[in-house]
């Protein structure tokens, strides 16, 4: 059984398509444990040693440098942009830029966000800057992990903010599109196996980078590095 530590930026097409389409091609099992990077570095900094690591790729490339991956085996899969998430019936943004966006956040009954994924520290950075993460706070849910879009389709909040990826793969009649460029984040995220991982954790590691795992990866609004 191959160990994967994932972040939650490539659940959907790990889940759907490609962790089956090995598992069904190589016989050999993924257990996977998805989380946001910085819960997964905490587990691997408490001694945790999964084969496979895939996450915010400074964060892999960091571990590999201190010996927790195999340099060699470090590689960039895709790039995933800030998105928001809001129900088709709901009010949408005037326009495209930075200060739209900012005052349909404020107008916004509640704003969905994450407190340990790489969008939601993001968010809270440019939110920050622009002096509005108090006001947003006051009525915000927060989420220590997971996926910020199930709030706005149970009802929770208007506004969801995570990854692309992530907020397409939940279920439900929302629609999902990236922020402005303005307050973007283009973080790009990597695989890398530990110096003994089995080799069937290498070959694992190296389907995502071929071209069905780009297709998968494009299908949730994910792109080539």
């Amino acid at each position: 059984m191959i160990t994967l530590y994932s972040g939650l930026v490539v659940r959907q097409p790990l889940v759907e398509t490609l962790i089956p389409a090995f598992e069904q091609a190589c016989g050999e099992g993924v257990e996977t444990t998805f989380e946001p990077t910085t819960v997964l570095l905490e587990r691997i900094a408490a001694g945790e040693r999964p084969d496979l690591f895939l996450g915010v790729a400074a964060s892999a490339a960091d571990l590999a440098e201190r010996g927790v991956l195999d340099p060699a085996t470090v590689v960039d899969i895709a790039v995933s942009a800030v998105g928001f998430a809001r129900m088709a019936d709901s009010p949408e943004p005037r326009d495209d830029t930075a200060d739209a966006f900012v005052d349909y956040l404020l107008a916004a009954r509640a704003v969905a966000y994450s407190l340990s994924g790489a969008s939601g520290i993001h968010f809270a950075k440019v939110m920050t800057e622009r002096g509005v993460l108090g006001r947003l706070d006051e009525r915000a849910v927060r989420f220590a992990s997971g996926l910020t879009a199930e709030a706005v389709v149970d009802g929770r909040a208007d506004v969801a903010i995570q990854q692309v990826s992530e907020l397409r793969s939940v279920e439900g009649p929302h629609l999902v599109a990236p922020i402005p460029h303005a307050l973007q984040s283009y973080g790009r995220f990597a695989v890398g196996a530990r110096p003994d991982a089995p080799s069937a954790a290498r070959d694992f590691a190296a389907t995502l980078t071929g071209e069905p795992a780009r297709s998968a990866f494009a299908a949730v609004g994910l792109t080539a590095p």
